[in-house]
């Protein structure tokens, strides 16, 4: 477990800033649990994840707005989750704008309905900002203030690091062992048809039979 923390304190920026590019909360956290760690300042893991998150909003809505005709963004407004973000953003599209990315589901497809209403692009760029900003403050701070609790779990993971591999090696041989025992089976029970046919056919009453018919 000391190991996945070594590895994200190492690319710990990169982490954070391609983290909150394509998904959210999860990634602004870890790079407020690096700064409770020292490794990083508060300011660079909440900046990286502003930037993060303000272009990841962007380019998904200058997407939708360039390339509406685009299979991937076609794709998107048949789901429903595409409609229940059109009304929204035809009801709050200023609001819309800075709680999209707060709400779980909605993110992509709230972006794609922003990038085919109305709203202008400079309009879109100071609201976005907005959000990103009191969105990476809030996450990175969440991550900073619970930061002991987060080392906590990594010391209990650790403890029971030995046992949850015993656990995991288990449920493979059990899985293999399942596997083998479907394909040797169904192996087995051809053999055994292709046999008790061939001894049909060599039964001495067939024979019989088709000596008589011959």
């Amino acid at each position: 477990m000391y190991e996945i923390l070594d590895l994200i304190d190492r690319f710990g920026p990169i982490i954070v800033f391609i983290g909150t590019f394509f998904e959210g909360e999860v990634f602004a956290i870890i790079g407020g649990f690096l700064a409770y760690r020292g490794t990083y300042p508060l300011e660079l893991m909440a900046a990286l994840a502003l930037v993060g998150s303000f272009c990841g909003d962007l380019a998904v809505f200058l997407f939708a707005r360039y390339f509406s005709d685009s299979r991937w963004v076609r794709r998107w407004t048949k789901k429903p989750k595409f409609a229940k973000a059109l009304r929204l953003v035809d009801r709050f599209q200023a609001y819309f704008v800075i709680v999209n990315r707060y709400v779980y589901g909605l993110r992509v497809p709230g972006l794609i309905a922003l990038g085919l209403s109305s709203i202008s692009v400079p309009r879109f760029l100071v609201l976005n900002a907005i959000g990103a900003f009191i969105w990476a403050g809030l996450f990175t701070t969440i991550g900073y203030v619970f930061g002991y609790s987060i080392t906590g779990v990594f010391a209990r993971l650790e403890q029971m690091e030995h046992w949850a591999m015993v656990v995991v090696g288990v449920l493979l041989v059990a899985l293999v062992a399942f596997i083998m025992w479907q394909q040797g089976g169904s192996l087995l029970r051809d053999r055994l048809l292709r046999r008790d046919r061939c001894d049909d056919d060599l039964s001495p009453s067939r024979t019989t039979a088709k000596r008589r018919n011959d």
